[in-house]
């Protein structure tokens, strides 16, 4: 699940932001910013270990107290609404420009936001399952991609230090905003049945995959595409797929882009976290009643943006909410627990 909800609308971008940052040196910085979310992990899970049967949720009532602790549950619903809505607005511009130019955006919203509501109703097991399936589709994803090898020029990768060590140390941020989605975690990580530890290994396991993924789809286009053309490339990987030959395939990248839609069910991620946190929130029994609300929601804010400058604006206030809600807010709860001594004892 981390993995597929990881792997998502920003791969086909990825690379062009990495050369703007770091040149030849994008996969460095991708390794970078693989590390730093390991360490994130890390922390979060250290979080969760202290309150191993408790979400989020119930963690923000335990620390911070009940008013304070709905406060900022309602926050972290709103993010998770967002992080939801970022993906499905990312996706459509993507499939506007790309795929079906005079499709209304109603009727692409209408098919993703229905498939949507369909999977988050269920429960945790069937969502596991429905994704385990479609991760099988990476597969041929990173197939088509690899087959750009062949037209691969390693000299366009040198000198690999050309933007110098500080912009690809800062080009690592471009990394931790596109694998983004290991925070579903948060709300599910007591739902998932084994021991802490191997929970861990799991997490971090996943998470090196998808560096390893990004890194090799950083390193082909890179090496494919000089720095010029990269310039004028935003979703290289499109590109790239174009200028290959495969049979009697004219357009190869509407093989590829059909697979890459299916990763829009990582938007579900932040659809049931947000209906959850309603659920709990409201203290229902489950979270399947909030589900229509919280997709309602998510389709009006997307039919909001009108240009690409619009929808840009949109996944930079959900990344840039990001670094409160993933790295200071869990960090200042797992101080405020050691400080206060809070955790959940043995059979509570």
């Amino acid at each position: 699940m981390i993995i597929k909800f990881e792997i998502g609308v920003d791969i086909l971008s990825l690379p062009y932001q990495m050369h703007l940052s770091s040149k030849g040196g994008g996969w460095i910085s991708v390794i970078i910013g693989g590390i730093l979310i390991q360490l994130i992990i890390l922390m979060c899970w250290l979080l969760l270990r202290r309150f191993p049967s408790s979400s989020i949720y119930q963690i923000l009532t335990r620390i911070t107290g009940s008013w304070m602790g709905k406060i900022l549950t309602l926050a972290y619903i709103m993010y998770y609404l967002l992080m939801g809505t970022s993906v499905l607005v990312s996706a459509y511009d993507v499939i506007n420009r790309w795929m079906l130019q005079k499709t209304p955006r109603w009727a692409i919203l209408a098919l993703i936001l229905f498939s949507s509501i369909y999977l988050v109703r269920e429960n945790l097991r069937t969502i596991a399952r429905v994704l385990v399936l479609i991760s099988f589709l990476i597969v041929p994803m990173m197939l088509l991609i690899s087959y750009g090898i062949k037209q691969a020029n390693l000299l366009y990768l040198l000198p690999l230090t050309e933007a110098g060590w500080p912009h690809i140390i800062i080009g690592s941020k471009e990394t931790l905003l596109a694998m983004f989605g290991f925070e579903f975690i948060l709300v599910v990580f007591p739902m998932v049945e084994g021991k802490s530890k191997g929970k861990l290994k799991s997490l971090l396991l996943a998470n090196g995959v998808v560096v390893l993924l990004y890194g090799f789809t950083i390193l082909t286009c890179t090496s494919v595409f000089s720095p010029q053309q990269l310039d004028l490339m935003p979703e290289p990987v499109i590109y790239l797929l174009r200028s290959i030959p495969l049979g009697t395939m004219d357009r190869v990248d509407f093989i590829f882009l059909p697979i890459w839609l299916i990763s829009i069910f990582g938007s579900i991620s932040g659809y049931y976290a947000a209906s959850y946190g309603l659920g709990y929130l409201f203290k229902q029994k489950n979270h399947k009643q909030a589900v229509p609300f919280v997709v309602f929601v998510s389709c009006i804010i997307a039919c909001i943006p009108q240009k690409r400058e619009d929808f840009e604006l949109v996944g930079t206030i959900a990344n840039n909410s990001a670094y409160f809600f993933l790295i200071a807010l869990p960090l200042l709860l797992l101080i405020l627990s050691y400080i206060f001594n809070k955790k959940e004892e043995p059979g509570t």
